[in-house]
């Protein structure tokens, strides 16, 4: 499994993602999108939402900070 997470350095929403993860004990990798505005837009456009984070699973679109919520709670990310 390969967790992606596309966050912005002062989003409240971003940090607590990276913070639920770490706290799971998931490995996942980060990747700060501040001043990437061609790539925010073409996340924007993957995912059908402009909130972040953006969560890849495997290369693909998870969500974000309330599908990783889900995920922990389900057992699904660990």
């Amino acid at each position: 499994m390969h967790l992606l997470l596309y966050t912005w350095s002062s989003c409240s929403f971003c940090a607590r993602a990276s913070a639920l993860l770490d706290e799971h004990g998931v490995t996942y990798e980060t990747r700060p999108v501040d001043g990437d505005r061609a790539l925010v837009e073409r996340l924007a456009r993957l995912f059908g939402k402009r909130t972040m984070p953006f969560v890849l699973l495997d290369g693909e679109p998870y969500g974000g900070l309330e599908e990783l919520e889900r995920g922990l709670a389900a057992g699904e990310l660990g």
